[in-house]
This record gives C-alpha cells, sequence and structure tokens, in this order.
C-alpha cells in the first residue's frame, strides 16, 4: 500500500508521463494516417520560438535542484544515524570532548547544531542547559534556511515555467492578429505558426511545472519530517547530557576555538 509522501511521488510521476503522453500524441495526429506537421520534438522546439529556450533552461534548473535536493535531505546525510550511538554515548558522560570532535569531523546538520550547543558550556566547566538549547535553536534556524535554499529554488522553476509559457502563448496570438491584419484572415496556413507558437509553449511549460511542483512538495514534505525528527534527536541528546550533570558527572572541558581538542 502507497503512503504519504510515496504516494505524492507516483501521483506527479503519473502527471508527467500523462503529459508526455499528450504531447506524442499530439506529434502523430492522433488519428491513423494522418500526417503530423512538426514531426520531431526539435520542430516543435523551433515553432515555439525564442521563448522554448528559456522554458528548456527552467526545466533543467528544476531537475538540477530536484536531483541535489533528494541528495541532500537523505537521512543519512541529515540526522547521521550513524554517529547518534556514540554521540549519545559522549553526552551521557559529560564527555564533551569526544562530542565536539565527533561534530568537527563530521559536518551535517546534526552535528552543526549540536555544535553550537556544545560552545555554549561555561569556561568553568559548569553546564547552562537554557543557554545551549537556546544555541540549538539559533543554530538550527541558521541551518534551516540554507537547506531551504535549493527547494525554494525548486518552487521558483516550478512557477516560473507555467509564465513562460503563458508569455508564449501572448507572443503566439499577438502574431496571429497582426496577420490577420494584413489579411490572411482566409489562408489557416499562414497563421498555423504563431497559433502553434502559442499552444506548444503552453504545453512546454506545463510539462515543466507539474513535475517540478509535486516534487517540491515531496521533497519539502521529507525535509520536514528529516527535521522533526532531528529535534527529537537534538532533545534527546542534551537531556542525556543534563540528565549525567545532575548526577554530578563532571564534564570534561572544550578547548577555546582555534586550540586542538
Amino acid at each position: 500500500m502507497i503512503k504519504g509522501k510515496n504516494s505524492t511521488l507516483m501521483v506527479g510521476l503519473a502527471f508527467l508521463f500523462g503529459a508526455i503522453a499528450l504531447v506524442v500524441h499530439g506529434q502523430t495526429g492522433g488519428a491513423a494516417g494522418e500526417q503530423a506537421q512538426w514531426g520531431t520534438l526539435w520542430d516543435m522546439w523551433k515553432v515555439g520560438g525564442p521563448v522554448m529556450w528559456p522554458i528548456g533552461a527552467s526545466s533543467v534548473a528544476a531537475l538540477g535542484f530536484g536531483i541535489y535536493c533528494a541528495m541532500q535531505y537523505r537521512v543519512d546525510r541529515m540526522l547521521r544515524p550513524d554517529l547518534v550511538p556514540s554521540l549519545q554515548d559522549a553526552m551521557g558522560k559529560c564527555d564533551l570532548v569526544t562530542a565536539a570532535n565527533i561534530c568537527n569531523g563530521s559536518p551535517s546538520m546534526l552535528t552543526n547544531i549540536l555544535n553550537a550547543a556544545l560552545r555554549r558550556v561555561n569556561a568553568d566547566g559548569t553546564i547552562d542547559l537554557e543557554s545551549m538549547e537556546k544555541a540549538m535553536q539559533e543554530a538550527s534556524v541558521e541551518e534551516v534556511n540554507d537547506a531551504m535554499k535549493p527547494l525554494n529554488n525548486l518552487s521558483v522553476q516550478s512557477q516560473i515555467a507555467p509564465m513562460l509559457g503563458l508569455l508564449g502563448t501572448v507572443t503566439g496570438m499577438i502574431g496571429a492578429f497582426n496577420k490577420i491584419g494584413i489579411g490572411a484572415m482566409g489562408s489557416p496556413e499562414k497563421l498555423a505558426s504563431n497559433i502553434g507558437e502559442a499552444m506548444i509553449t503552453t504545453a512546454a511549460g506545463l510539462i515543466v511545472a507539474i513535475p517540478a511542483m509535486f516534487a517540491y512538495f515531496y521533497l519539502k514534505a521529507k525535509f520536514t519530517t528529516n527535521v522533526a525528527r532531528l529535534s527529537l534527536t537534538l532533545g534527546n541528546l542534551l537531556h542525556q547530557l543534563g540528565d549525567a550533570y545532575r548526577r554530578g558527572v563532571t564534564p570534561t572541558q572544550i578547548p577555546e576555538e582555534g586550540q586542538t581538542l
């Protein structure tokens, strides 16, 4: 049974393949034996006019941002489950030096946020849990904002593509009306290129925008889920440190920045 994020992805792929099928159907004329005016994708590209180039660039950008986000939002990159047992052990022993070494040696969203909290340990070795928690909140805002930038760019591409398609529609219709104004009303073949430009750019913009939009919502849901799990993991680590400190375990002191740990 397909649930949640996977169902969103499957629906997006279904729309993509459906759009491609419609384009192919339009190219072949739809009926048996009918000759298509634009037999290849390149023919359609040329008929679409100059607007097809920014639409093509938008499709490449959307694909690039989508792949990048899919790689960066993996659980093993964001949450680093391979480091969590070692961090739990270090925090449970108030071994802040080991925890800081792990964070510095394996940069990620988890370790960057935790490292910000470790830097709030007082110079005399005492721990202020409230200050550490605030440091984690501040660092998490920065980390989340940085991680969201490529996802926001993907959203921009999903909105720009149909607008570019609409621009092509407008320019195509302007050309068609211009030809009508100079007496081409009785010659449909003279209007075909402009009407084709209007329709093809609209279709191209939607073909780019629909899968990009589904990819955006899928990746955003994945990112939000990982951030929630990250918050829970960091909260557990800080709780283990606070519990050990309250039991009287003496924290190991972290050297100042620039010194060797």
